[in-house]
């Protein structure tokens, strides 16, 4: 039995809720406004403090989501949020911004601060300056090796937790603006329209090599390796999956519950269309494959698979139970349809449920197709009726501070090397973290700002910081930095926080400013340019923007080599270049036209 280790759980729903607090979950989290799973049924306010009423009666830990970034009107809304599920007793609150952090550091004393894996907390340094903030644990990010994780734990000196199962973003997770710019609808936000998940063309030097789902990842699964995350001193495993229904959350939180206390293994492999991967803890994600380009969008209970279809309708091999007034989908549309009738394996009389093998008269089945029975949760609101919201303490009110003050100044964002020798009289180029790039700026006589790379392991920050320092010693007025580790990497000098540090609020960038000497913020690109000016932000104007970084290979996955331009085209047309920047994949988004 593996008593140290924690065992968190979703729940994305009342009826989630209690199958996870049955299935042996020894904290659970949900939310109800401002979280990242937003397309969840999620709870109201009501039922959030029943929930951790039933939580606390049941000697289940609750925490609280609210893991997107807050906008400056936003403020007291979510100070009154925080305070409320603090008073309702909440264990902790899951964040991603920093001025969501400040506010509950002052709003409920006492509740304990875990840093979603949406600040993308990959290297020791940044967990120590959350540490400084008041932060008691770290959703590390996924792509982290087990070895980094518990040289993280070790050195930052606080509690860490890991992804254990679910599904996987192929970007960082909080580095994706991918649904943002094609959508509108910002991951950051809660609002994710997974277009990693989308179908692709994959283009070399203009020319199609490859087609499919090309970014889809499989379902990351450790179920036999957790005695090696328990050795490495993790704190706790989280299992993803507030969008799963009750049954999913049940049989995997139950699964991991019988690891932790029995060591035994149990088979999940029909809980997923896109196979699984043990992702990076182990190596796996580096090894072998991580990406199934042949995978939908989506996962669920493999139910049946179509053998062959009659006139009369489909004749369905079945792997379990299949009863009416169920709800089914298959691999190929991926859209939802409740069974009214259900017909005997000789199509000769209706039944109300079939095993082994039935009949589906529904003319849009066609012959392969896999099934995955869709869970309709039965009176899931009766689940907390005979719970009371309470006052267990009290909150205090939220003082906001006045917003800081930086000098004006105009940013330049160059279109490659030809843009930085175009850069206007008196502007500050911000220029890639390259020696071409920085060369090209000291040929061109520019006043020059480096971009420092997004993603930085323990192992990197000293490779990075010499460079910095040699980037010093050229010219560079300052560095432009998004990972916060980096941003008092030389003492004193200036920095600039990045668009994609996701500041979109003056709470933020406080902290921000105890990070190093900051001199300039640009906003996140989610914030309009009049709101960021208003904050006396710069709004990003770059002709390219870095839609998602990943850890992910893409050339190796796909053997790509020897071209020297690639593009993603998704089924609209739309192109996004791909290359290799800092060891990792990166795709952007051309966001000015003709450019």
């Amino acid at each position: 039995m593996i008593m140290a280790l924690e065992l968190l759980a979703p729940a994305g729903s009342p009826a989630s809720l209690r199958a996870a607090v049955e299935a042996g979950a020894d904290s659970v989290y949900m939310g109800a406004l401002y979280n990242a799973r937003m397309r969840a049924r999620n709870f109201t306010l009501d039922e959030l403090g029943k929930a951790i009423a039933y939580c606390r009666k049941s000697g289940v830990r609750s925490y609280i989501v609210l893991n997107t970034i807050m906008f400056e009107a936003e403020i007291p809304q979510v100070a009154q949020y925080i305070r409320k599920v603090y008073e309702m007793g909440a264990d902790a609150l899951i964040v991603q911004d920093l001025g969501v952090a400040r506010i509950a550091r002052e709003v409920a004393p006492g509740l304990e601060l875990h840093a979603s894996t949406q600040m993308s907390v990959h290297n020791a340094v940044h967990a120590g300056l959350l540490k400084s903030l008041g932060f008691r644990r770290i959703v590390l990010a996924r792509e982290l090796s087990i070895g980094q994780v518990q040289r993280i734990r070790e050195e930052a000196g606080m509690e860490v937790e890991v992804f254990a199962h679910g599904a996987l973003c192929y970007s960082y997770s909080g580095k994706c603006f991918f649904s943002f710019v094609q959508t509108g609808r910002s991951g950051n936000r809660g609002m994710c329209a997974q277009i990693c998940r989308f179908p692709w063309k994959l283009y070399a030097d203009g020319k199609e090599v490859r087609k499919g789902y090309l970014t889809s990842t499989k379902d990351l699964n450790t179920l036999q390796k957790i005695p090696q995350i328990a050795a490495a001193g993790v704190d706790c495993i989280k299992i993803e999956g507030r969008l799963k229904d009750a049954s999913y959350v049940r049989l995997v939180v139950g699964a991991y519950r019988k690891a932790i206390d029995k060591g035994g293994f149990s088979d999940l492999a029909g809980q997923t269309a896109r196979g699984y991967t043990e992702g990076y803890l182990f190596g796996g994600a580096r090894k072998a494959n991580m990406l199934n380009p042949a995978a939908q969008g989506f996962s669920g209970v493999k139910i049946g698979q179509v053998e062959k279809v009659t006139g009369r309708g489909a004749h369905v091999r079945l792997f379990g139970k299949l009863t009416r007034g169920q709800g089914i989908r298959t691999a190929r549309s991926g859209k939802v349809v409740e069974l009214f009738r259900i017909y005997d394996k000789n199509n000769e009389k209706e039944v109300k449920d079939a095993t082994g093998a039935c009949v589906l008269r529904i003319k849009t089945l066609a012959p392969g197709d896999v099934l995955f029975r869709v869970e309709r949760a039965k009176m899931e609101d009766e689940v907390l009726e005979q719970y009371k919201t309470g006052k267990i303490r009290n909150g205090k009110d939220f003082k906001k501070p006045k917003n800081p003050a930086y000098a004006k100044q105009e940013l330049y964002f160059p279109d490659g090397i030809a843009g930085i020798k175009a850069c206007p009289k008196g502007a500050l180029c911000i220029v890639p973290f390259s020696d071409e790039a920085v060369e090209a700026a000291r040929e061109a006589g520019v006043r020059f700002s480096v971009e420092t790379p997004r993603v930085v392991f323990d192992s990197e920050i000293l490779p990075v910081k010499s460079r910095m320092d040699g980037y010093r010693d050229r010219g560079a007025s300052a560095f432009v930095v998004s990972e916060p580790s980096l941003a008092s990497a030389i003492p004193g000098f200036p920095i600039i926080v990045s668009q994609y540090a996701n500041v979109s609020n003056s709470l933020s960038a406080l902290d921000w400013a105890g990070f190093g000497n900051v001199v300039g913020v640009i906003a996140s690109i989610e914030v309009p340019g009049g709101a960021a000016s208003a904050l006396g932000f710069s709004p990003y104007t770059g002709p390219e923007l870095e839609v998602m970084v990943s850890e992910n290979d893409l050339f190796r996955e796909h053997e790509l080599k020897g071209a020297r331009e690639y593009h993603l085209v998704d089924p609209r047309g739309n192109r996004f270049r791909v290359e290799e920047m800092h060891g990792r994949t990166v795709v952007l988004k051309r966001l000015k036209a003709g450019v």
